[in-house]
């Protein structure tokens, strides 16, 4: 059966509604991020306290509902799913203004935004799987990576505009539920569109019935490979971003001093070389690795790894153009990983637990990025130095390589592969 007869060109719309609704779940991670300084001191409480309470729960509860939401993604739908989790993101946006400076009240607004964000980053492999093509999706899960990216650009550069607006923090928070008014517009313009194929060609040849294909999944070597790549690849995401900017603008001996402003102006350069990646990691395995999302994989971590590692010797940051070229391969490699992980899911497990799946991989990857940020900081504290954290990164991302070598099909959803890919 082709393609074009059996998908609808309405799936470009599903992808833009998913594009919007992961904008919208990245600004609200990061919307307080600019304001820490000013929160904490209204709040009389020191940087590292309430980074930990606004960040951390809201980092601790989107992990706990990928899980749960990938659960429900695939029992009661995407679109019942979007709307109930846009619903939280503006509860927990609107209602800041309300509590205004008081502690309990603000970590409890962003364990409910928390909630709402999760299921959204658990249903990049179930949409791939039930609207497109096989040779589509690891494209569809690269766009979605990039639009990660693009958000949380938009909330480092929107937040602190209308800060500036409105002079308030809480009012800037509420003004950014505007994206999620707008996700839920586009979401429920999809809920009244065209539905997606009853005859969607199954992503296996070879099928369990019922609610024991999720038990088998998990009885596959190749389905915890999957966890383990986004845990490692979390894991280094987030204490590079973490760290680096620290790296580049403290004075030596302890960083490279390149001073704030230059710092944040290179970071934003890697962080645009990471958006790139995502959105092209999907041509990369289409195009090049004729839908091997393995090799994208592997690829990724590797140049990733010698690129963030290259950053700390002197041959590299004494020269600016060559720090930044560093930089801006080890943002664009890394950003391989994610989306072809879920392309992976999408193509090769029963659509009907894709979320699961997806939702499963997502979410224990995100307590790797909490590991990850302790052990750079750890390592930060006990040496003085930020090359040991430089090192650890390295050390993930070759770890991540030597797992993503077991990226093979799962043996339980076997298909002709190349038949399948050429169909």
């Amino acid at each position: 059966m082709s393609d074009k007869a059996t998908y609808s060109k309405f799936r470009w719309f599903v992808l833009l509604t998913l594009c919007v609704a992961t904008i919208t779940q990245a600004v609200a991670l990061i919307a307080p991020a600019p304001f820490m300084g000013i929160i904490a001191k209204e709040l009389g409480l020191s940087i590292g306290e309430t980074t930990g309470a606004i960040m951390g729960s809201f980092t601790l509860l989107v992990a706990l509902s990928c899980i749960v939401g990938g659960i429900f993604i695939d029992k009661i739908g995407l679109i019942r799913v979007f709307l109930v989790s846009l619903v939280l993101i503006i509860i927990g946006r609107v209602l800041v203004p309300v509590v205004g400076n008081n502690i309990q009240s603000l970590i409890i607004l962003r364990i409910i935004e928390g909630c709402g964000a999760g299921p959204i980053a658990a249903s990049v492999s179930s949409i791939a799987a039930i609207w497109f093509p096989v040779k589509e999706r690891p494209i569809v899960a690269g766009i979605a990576g990039m639009a990660t990216g693009l958000g949380v650009a938009i909330g480092f550069i929107s937040a602190p505009a209308i800060f500036q607006v409105t002079g308030s923090w809480q009012m800037a928070m509420a003004w950014l539920s505007a994206f999620s008014f707008l996700s839920i517009v586009l979401t429920l313009v999809v809920a009244f569109g065209p539905k997606p194929a009853g005859d969607l060609p199954q992503s296996s040849d070879v099928l369990v019935s019922g609610a024991g294909d999720f038990a088998v999944a998990l009885r596959q070597p190749v389905t915890w490979v999957c966890v383990l790549c986004v845990f490692a690849l979390s894991w280094m995401f987030s204490a590079f971003n973490d760290l680096t900017p620290g790296y580049l603008a403290i004075e030596q001996p302890v960083g490279i001093g390149l001073g704030p402003m230059e710092a944040g102006k290179t970071m934003m350069i890697y962080q645009v070389a990471f958006m790139a990646g995502s959105m092209l990691s999907g041509f990369v395995t289409g195009k090049i690795f004729r839908g091997q999302a393995k090799l994208t994989v592997l690829l990724g971590f590797l140049v990733a790894a010698i690129f963030c590692v290259s950053i700390k010797y002197s041959a590299v940051y004494s020269n600016g153009g060559t720090l930044l070229l560093c930089l801006i391969l080890a943002g664009f490699f890394m950003s391989f990983v994610n989306p072809q992980v879920m392309a992976f899911i999408a193509r090769y497990y029963p659509e009907h637990i894709t979320g699961k799946i997806g939702g499963l991989a997502m979410g224990i990857g995100i307590f790797g990025a909490t590991i990850g940020v302790i052990a750079g900081a750890s390592a930060l504290h006990a040496t003085g130095l930020y090359h040991m954290s430089i090192n650890i990164v390295g050390t993930v991302a070759i770890i991540g390589f030597i797992i993503a070598l077991g990226l093979n099909p799962p043996k339980a959803f076997c298909i002709n592969d190349k038949k399948y890919w050429e169909s």
